[in-house]
C-alpha cells in the first residue's frame, strides 16, 4: 500500500540559486515548442520548490537546432561563472544533450566550472568523474 502525501527529503538543506534551461525537440512549430517548454517550466518550478532551489533565470531554446542548444547551454554556464547562480536545472539530460557521450561532456562542463546539475527525472546525476586537484591544493 502506498503512503499518500509522504514528505520527501529535499536534495539540499541550504537554498541554492539556479539557472533553468528549457529545451524541446520541436523544430518546426514554435507554438508547440513554447507549449512543451511551458510544461517543462511548470515541472521544474515544482521540483525547485520541493528541493530548496531558487530559479534566478530561465534560458529557452525554442525551435532552434542543436548548435543553438549548445550555445544556450554554455551561455548558462557563463551566467553561473558571473556569480549569479550556483546550479543548473533541466527536466532531463535529453534537454541538453544528444546522447550518452554528449551528456557526459555537459555534466563534466558543469562540474569542471564548479557548479551542480539537477534534473527533474534523475535528481542529481551521479557520474563518477575524476577532477584533478588544483595546483594550490597539492602543497
Amino acid at each position: 500500500m502506498r503512503r499518500a502525501g509522504r514528505k520527501k527529503k529535499p536534495l539540499t538543506i541550504q537554498p541554492i540559486k539556479c539557472v533553468v534551461m528549457l529545451s524541446s525537440d520541436e523544430e518546426n512549430d514554435c507554438i508547440a515548442a513554447e507549449k512543451k517548454e511551458n510544461k517543462q517550466l511548470k515541472r521544474i518550478m515544482e521540483f525547485a520548490d520541493n528541493n530548496n532551489l531558487i530559479p534566478m533565470k530561465v534560458f529557452r531554446r525554442g525551435i532552434f537546432g542543436r548548435r543553438l542548444r549548445d550555445e544556450v547551454f554554455y551561455k548558462a554556464i557563463r551566467y553561473m561563472r558571473a556569480g549569479k547562480a550556483d546550479a543548473l536545472i533541466v527536466t532531463n539530460l535529453d534537454a541538453i544533450s544528444d546522447g550518452i557521450a554528449d551528456s557526459y561532456l555537459k555534466i563534466g562542463a558543469v562540474r569542471e566550472a564548479g557548479y551542480r546539475l539537477f534534473s527533474v527525472d534523475e535528481k542529481e546525476p551521479k557520474v563518477d568523474l575524476y577532477i584533478p586537484p588544483k595546483r594550490g591544493d597539492l602543497q
